[in-house]
């Protein structure tokens, strides 16, 4: 039985001017009066950040720009803190009353990093205490991955202005980074889900060029392994489809520095539309899960997980799903004399983007300790060709080398 899920997620604003357009609109449409905006140091004075603040006018009461890469839980805790100080209560039950949301723009980080605050809020979990205060542990606890439930309307939510092409804003579940034990921890609840996202093609203009097109690259590894999971549904084919089409065509455009805004508009729809199997109930596999044990222990950026481990791991998989791989490169009108694998990697090597794992800084003397962190959970379970042992990870991490 394969079933499709409908998250909590009411609109997604797209065009040019949205950010104008649609953000005091959702914010008089939601009644959030008081409002923090949580961002990165690179943005917090940009130009595309002050848009936002004249946006919101008097109903910004913050910004929060101190988000780091890969979202550890220590910076989620201090962000809950900041979220209760707006409160101005200290108790947990009154915990976020009186911020009435988040807007939050830059990556898969910031938005990650918002959606584990939210977690803890709704929740009336801790931030930081002296007596160890928010831990992976109470943020497992809080996770429930229903994410067909709708959250109740006094749930603090989130509106999600993205920057690159992740596609974290789509999505009712995050990864958090648990640095002292050098592992990501995957976390799931309705209320996680922005409640509107807003894709302006301006907002993605000046994102430094390496990390639109790895977030590019990251997009293209959820269409292709969404369309390769063995749940795969035909809600998921179409839209992995049209998401790498898209995402094919867009991508080589934004590296060029002249790129259209069309360009950039093409790519955020190909990105949303391809988490879409992932958000409603696909399986992903072992390039997202090896690519969660590369940035918890050797921080190499999400997106740059994604073009060195996808090749690897769609030669591994060809075994099991090789006319699967066939049939998704046909859709997507690529030479049928050449394997999936070699076109991927092929697109990330014209976009100047690394494609094996010296590139970032992983050598084969790595391997052995990469693949003792893996526990048996998460995408690398669900792969489509079964990963049953040590020696069937190194085989993998060898055929990124």
């Amino acid at each position: 039985m394969q079933t499709h899920h409908w998250p909590a997620q009411q609109r997604v604003h797209t065009g040019e001017c949205a950010i104008e357009q649609a953000l005091p609109a959702e914010l008089d449409r939601l009644g959030w009066r008081q409002v923090l905006v949580v961002t990165t140091r690179s943005l917090r004075d940009s130009p595309l950040c002050a848009r936002i603040r004249q946006a919101i006018g008097p109903r910004l009461h913050e910004i929060v720009a101190d988000i780091p890469a890969h979202s550890p839980i220590d910076s989620v805790a201090a962000l809950v803190e900041r979220c209760r100080g707006e409160s101005g209560r200290g108790g947990a039950a009154d915990a976020g009353k009186a911020l009435d949301g988040i807007v939050a723009l830059g990556g898969g980080s910031v938005i990650d990093a918002c959606k584990g605050a939210l977690l803890a809020i709704n929740n009336g979990l801790a931030g930081r205490r002296p007596d160890g205060g928010l831990s992976a542990a109470s943020l497992q606890a809080a996770t429930n991955p229903r994410v067909s439930e709708w959250p109740d309307r006094s749930q603090t939510r989130m509106i999600a202005i993205p920057t690159t092409l992740s596609a974290a804003e789509f999505t009712s579940f995050c990864g958090l980074t648990d640095t002292g034990a050098q592992r990501k921890i995957s976390l799931g609840h309705p209320s996680m889900i922005p409640i509107c996202v807003i894709q302006d093609p301006t907002a993605t203009a000046s994102t430094p060029a390496r990390l639109l097109l790895s977030t590019g690259a990251r997009s293209v590894d959820h269409a292709i392994e969404g369309f390769c999971a063995t749940n795969a549904s035909p809600f998921s084919d179409a839209t992995a489809v049209e998401a790498g089409r898209r995402l094919f065509g867009a991508l080589p455009m934004l590296a060029r520095a002249d790129a259209p805004a069309s360009a950039h508009a093409d790519a955020q729809a190909g990105a949303w539309l391809s988490i879409q199997g992932r958000a409603n109930g696909v399986s992903h596999g072992a390039s997202h899960g090896i690519g969660y044990l590369l940035g918890a222990a050797f921080g190499v950026p999400h997106g740059e997980t994604s073009c060195v481990m996808l090749p690897a791991v769609l030669k591994w998989n060809a075994l099991a799903n090789g006319d699967r791989q066939t049939v998704l490169g046909h859709r997507l009108d690529l030479s049928p004399d050449i394997p999936l694998a070699t076109h991927v990697e092929n697109l990330f090597t014209s976009l100047g983007l690394p494609t094996r794992l010296s590139q970032v800084g992983v050598e084969r003397g790595d391997f052995e300790r990469l693949a003792d962190l893996y526990d048996g959970t998460g995408p690398i379970a669900t792969n489509p060709r079964p990963i049953r042992s040590r020696d069937d990870l190194l085989t993998i991490l060898e055929l990124a080398a």
